[in-house]
């Protein structure tokens, strides 16, 4: 089915209408023949995509279409990129909190493009209309926001180090003597005094890369051992050792980067050994399970497995009179003198210490960190939660008199995104400055506008609104396998929220690029997720205007389960001759009950040192970009079927 255009407007001087992915994907396409990698272009494209959002069943004649190309190349001229997204991010701010369009004091916001981005906004909607709630107002706030994510003019290396070591300057400045810190061990002892390693205790590898050996499983098997610290700390309460293998001298050296956070921003990554974090993966694991009973008080605070609490107790904030919380550079504010005040002498601090990576490496230098756990550790965002629930726990008792139930009583916590009752905000702020953290006053919300774990709203209304990526989105004709999950997860979120322009435009040029593993390659749109109903691919090279996709040569019918594996690798798993499992066995007739997602590498290696039980039901990574990954693998089956 070919889609149709549009029947005209029938307005005088008004040319007809056209669909945005009609006028935009001839300038999309001329910025992907570039395949440029710069930030202009990268920008550019990004900015297109925006602008399609923007003009989401919107007239698009080319006086509009003009003014938006005129803005771009003025911003791109000056290589004001920061310049601009400030200018937008102002007036979103001052539309998300006062709902009203023409409320907006444009004349006492400053910013160099603040003029020319409402003019070009009132070239495309009348201002009448843009008021929340209405599809207008969520088009245009999506529009005032998209671009703050994309990576584009970071800064330079040295200053984030700088300010990595005047963090740590801070850190150690502080005193953990006095204050609210018995208090705040009198919950900890609550909640965790008797927590133990119970057996079995199973560790396992993440899926990131790690200091020494990158991000080969095969590799971080081959480096795993423990040394005499962690062999002595990490025992069960009986004395038994957990770890039967080999225990010899360890480097407890970590290696810091940085990677892109959003527009002139960049975050900090610690890149743990691969012995501590497959030992941290184990540690998290239990105290998951440990904190997520039924019983425990902390489970009634946080969900450390979904964000849902927060997301609805963000919805009745403004009924309820509640406050939403955000914290500023979080992880990196955890002290390892806190965690050793609020648990030491208990058992949960000898597997702290024992996890622990004590120096990192940055720009050749080593440096002796006063943080507990970098984003990069497992148990940085476990540790983190548990700090601000208490913390959250202890305002509750001060104020009440009496300890809180968590939810129940409009108090939630994921990560560093807090949610409290108006009535404890002043106590819980004064407990995290004290503490040495520091409070978003920008994202720190207390009506009418509440945002918490990436949901809005304003008088109890949702905005309905979607975010750009982290990362790029104009690919080079080659795409990594994380590329096309983003990119699938992205046109997933546009479908569901009725963007379905910009959605087409996406797909659209992403169809044209190839997802390359070792040697094998096959059609990135064949990878992609398109819905999560059952819909037939059909034999015609034409866009299908219902499901907003394209077909593909060979007939087959999918269904696609959110939870399940990608559609294309579901249906090769379904018609594939010789299934994983059945390799494994010709291969390795021992191995007959190991789980079929694991590679060959991994076979190898676990068969080397017998564990026997994690090849049965062990860890098992569920994607993986390694050369001997389950990916890798799946991808060359799928070129072999489809090439036949």
């Amino acid at each position: 089915m070919v889609e149709q255009d549009p029947p005209p407007t029938g307005s005088p001087g008004v040319l007809p209408s056209h669909r945005a992915s009609r006028a935009l994907l001839p300038i999309l396409k001329s910025i992907v023949k570039c395949r440029s990698r710069g930030d202009a272009a990268q920008f550019a494209f990004s900015y297109w995509l925006g602008v399609s959002l923007l003009l989401q069943s919107r007239p698009c004649h080319p006086q509009v279409v003009g003014a938006f190309k005129q803005l771009l190349n003025n911003c791109l001229d000056g290589s004001d990129y920061l310049g601009f997204i400030d200018s937008c991010s102002q007036i979103r701010e001052s539309l998300v909190t006062r709902g009203i369009w023409k409320q907006i004091p444009f004349k006492g916001l400053k910013g160099r493009w603040v003029r020319s981005i409402r003019q070009v906004i009132e070239m495309a909607y009348e201002s009448d209309r843009i008021m929340h709630p209405s599809s207008d107002f969520d088009a245009v706030a999506t529009f005032l926001g998209w671009l703050k994510r994309v990576p584009v003019a970071i800064r330079d290396t040295n200053i984030s180090i700088e300010d990595y070591y005047e963090n740590d300057r801070r850190l150690s400045r502080i005193s953990f003597e006095k204050g609210y810190i018995a208090e705040l061990r009198d919950i900890w002892n609550d909640w965790f005094g008797d927590f133990h390693l119970t057996e079995p205790f199973r560790p396992r590898h993440g899926s990131g890369s790690t200091a020494d050996v990158g991000k080969v499983r095969s590799r971080k098997w081959d480096a795993i051992s423990i040394d005499q610290t962690a062999d002595v700390c990490l025992r069960y309460p009986d004395l038994q050792r957990v770890w039967d293998g080999q225990v010899k001298p360890m480097t407890r050296l970590a290696k810091l980067v940085f990677v892109p956070k959003q527009a002139g921003k960049d975050r900090t990554i610690c890149m743990e050994p691969a012995w501590l974090q497959y030992l941290q993966q184990g540690i998290a694991n239990q105290v998951l399970r440990y904190t997520h009973q039924a019983n425990h008080p902390m489970s009634k605070l946080v969900d450390l497995y979904s964000q849902d609490r927060n997301r609805e107790l963000c919805a009745r904030a403004y009924v309820d009179g509640l406050t939403t919380l955000d914290l500023s550079d979080a992880s990196d504010s955890v002290s390892w003198r806190l965690i050793g005040a609020l648990c030491k002498g208990m058992p949960i601090y000898r597997y702290l210490f024992a996890s622990r990576s004590t120096t990192t490496l940055i720009d050749g230098r080593r440096l002796n960190f006063d943080k507990y756990a970098p984003m990069g550790s497992a148990l940085c965002f476990p540790i983190e939660c548990m700090v601000f629930a208490s913390i959250v726990e202890l305002a509750h008792r001060i104020h009440y008199g009496k300890a809180g139930a968590g939810y129940h009583t409009g108090c939630s916590v994921y990560g560093d995104d807090i949610i409290c009752p108006s009535e404890i905000n002043h106590l819980v702020i004064d407990i995290l400055t004290s503490l040495g953290f520091k409070v978003n006053d920008q994202k720190s919300c207390s009506g009418p506008y509440y945002e918490s774990c990436g949901v809005e709203y304003l008088n109890g209304v949702r905005i309905k609104t979607i975010r750009h990526p982290r990362t790029f989105l104009l690919f080079k004709k080659e795409m990594s396998p994380q590329q096309v999950t983003m990119v699938s997860d992205l046109a997933g979120s546009l479908l569901t929220l009725g963007y379905t322009e910009c959605r087409r435009l996406l797909l659209c040029l992403t169809g044209e690029s190839i997802c390359r593993v070792g040697r094998s390659s096959v059609a990135a749109m064949d990878l992609i997720d398109f819905t999560d109903t059952v819909y037939p691919y059909r034999g015609s090279t034409h866009w299908h205007s219902n499901w907003q996709c394209r077909s593909v040569v060979r007939p087959y019918v999918v269904t696609y389960n959110r939870r399940a594996r990608s559609d294309a690798i579901q249906w090769l798993s379904e018609h594939t001759r010789r299934t994983r499992l059945q390799r494994i066995r010709d291969l390795y007739p021992r191995f007959v009950d190991a789980d079929p997602r694991w590679s060959r590498a991994a076979l190898i290696s676990l068969g080397k040192f017998k564990w026997i039980e994690l090849l049965r039901d062990g860890d098992v990574a569920e994607a993986s970009t390694s050369r001997t990954g389950r990916l890798q693998q799946k991808i060359r089956r799928l070129c072999r079927t489809l090439w036949q």
